[in-house]
């Protein structure tokens, strides 16, 4: 009896610690089940990261396309010098398209382009053909990799619209292998085994962890698959490589990411990997952060001085630097206005340079124009710095003068202003004067048009110029000034 109860009860001992270590088998291979699974889902959600920077980043490089090719005036004429400067001038400035750019008209000819290296993809390279594709449906897009020479890049296509209608393609091309994705992409670290990947629609590579993959076709056939279902999902690839793939979609071109890495690795010291991940994700985002603002402030940067040197050369004349027809017509206008609340005068000078066609027909147009320079300068130096010196066309020069005291004011400004250019000038060793005839409007209280005004004036300066010249005269309405 006592030995049947002892047998009982070293049964019973042995069953209890069957059962105690069944369930810590079992509890444990939960828990290594479970901290798998938190461990796919953080790179599942680093992947999902990744491509929605990726995402953003094909949409700043379309929108620095779309702001350049929505800004300004294209000619549109095969081979235009104006285009292919402006087309220059854009690469040399982009952030993001660095590489070059085009114009392509809507029956597929190319217009004018420009190169920081080697050369464009031709038309006909297959590469063009999603961004084609989304084109014509209206929608902005992005090429295929496609080589030039040893060389890869992509193509990023906006319509260029005039009132309302697409008249051409503005086409921005990248660098792949020193494009800022590409240089993003090396900072991040998957262990010894860990690569991450960028695929076009096709499945080529566009970016990739070693540079040296760029071009070549991703050969994970399933995550290619879900990329291009538009889907996110992650597996172990036991084809070639016992390694765990995870994918992600941009959501646009059909691009998507892939991050592998060895199976063994992967789900090594799991805690410590679970750690490294986050840390990972708060670096990758800071970097990304970072980065996004970087660009931003580039091409904000850019954008300020494209268009301030657009405002400029809209309201200067381009020789002499100072203000055009246009401004001067303008302001001219603002200051009759002022005149008019005011009860204060104002005076416009026109001018017109004596015996300049025999300094150009003797010293040529280049000495010419500097003659033109030398010209502008000196009114500028006889003038106040809130008098408007404009120059109207030619050797013919405007000056607005606000505040003006008296006509006896604006006389001695007229003789100042003959003085000082029929001083002689020395230009590149060539020696000679020109005299200068003056034509001066008067407007009390802000009295008349811009127009009239100027018309008055020029009268004058013609009446002055048919008197021998070199001297100044009133319009007609103050013709006796005391």
């Amino acid at each position: 009896m006592a030995r049947l109860r002892h047998v009982a009860l070293l049964l019973a001992s042995v069953l209890l610690i069957c059962l105690t270590g069944a369930l810590s088998i079992a509890l444990t291979t939960e828990a290594s089940d479970k901290a798998q699974t938190i461990h796919l889902q953080d790179r599942q959600e680093l992947q999902t990261t990744l491509g929605g920077l990726g995402k953003q980043y094909l949409l700043f490089s379309l929108k620095e396309a779309l702001d350049y090719a929505s800004t300004g005036q294209w000619d549109l004429s095969p081979g235009d010098a104006a285009d292919r400067a402006r087309l220059e001038t854009f690469v040399a400035h982009a952030v993001l398209n660095n590489y070059g750019a085009a114009l392509v008209d809507t029956s597929g000819r190319l217009l004018s382009s420009y190169a920081s290296g080697p050369g464009l993809p031709p038309l006909g390279d297959p590469g063009y053909k999603p961004m084609i594709a989304e084109l014509l449906a209206q929608r902005p897009d992005v090429s295929s990799v496609m080589a030039v020479g040893r060389l890869h890049v992509v193509a990023l296509g906006v319509p260029v619209t005039v009132a309302g209608a697409t008249k051409a393609v503005f086409v921005g091309f990248m660098r792949l292998d020193t494009s800022p994705l590409e240089t993003y992409v090396r900072t991040l670290r998957f262990g010894r085994t860990g690569a991450d990947y960028v695929v076009d629609s096709s499945g080529v590579i566009a970016v990739a962890s070693d540079p040296r993959k760029i071009g070549t076709r991703l050969v994970y056939r399933r995550a290619l698959a879900d990329i291009a279902r538009g889907r996110a999902a992650n597996y172990v690839d036991t084809v070639a490589h016992d390694e765990v793939v995870t994918d992600s979609t941009f959501g646009i071109g059909g691009w998507g990411g892939a991050t592998v890495q060895s199976s063994a690795e992967f789900y090594g010291p799991l805690q410590s990997g679970h750690l490294r991940v986050e840390i990972a994700v708060v670096a990758l985002l800071i970097l990304a952060v970072l980065l996004v603002l970087l660009l931003n402030h580039k091409r904000e940067s850019a954008r300020r001085r494209f268009q301030a040197q657009l405002a400029y050369q809209a309201a200067h004349d381009g020789l002499t630097g100072l203000y055009n027809h246009s401004v001067f017509h303008g302001r001219l206008g603002e200051a009759l206005s002022r005149g008019r609340r005011s009860g204060r005068d104002l005076a416009v000078l026109y001018l017109d340079l004596d015996a300049f066609k025999p300094v150009n027909d003797t010293f040529g147009h280049e000495r010419g124009d500097r003659v033109l320079e030398e010209m502008a300068g000196r009114l500028q130096g006889v003038t106040r710095a809130e008098d408007v010196v404009a120059r109207m066309g030619g050797d013919e020069f405007a000056i607005l003068v606000e505040d003006v005291g008296s006509p006896a004011a604006v006389e001695a400004l007229a003789q100042r202003i003959v003085d000082e250019l029929g001083r002689p000038f020395s230009i590149d060793g060539a020696d000679g004067a020109v005299g200068v005839s003056v034509g001066i409007a008067y407007s009390r209280s802000g009295a008349g048009t811009a127009q009239g005004l100027i018309g008055q004036a020029d009268l004058a300066m013609y009446q002055a110029k048919d008197s021998s010249g070199h001297h100044y005269r009133w319009a007609p309405t103050l013709e006796s000034v005391s």
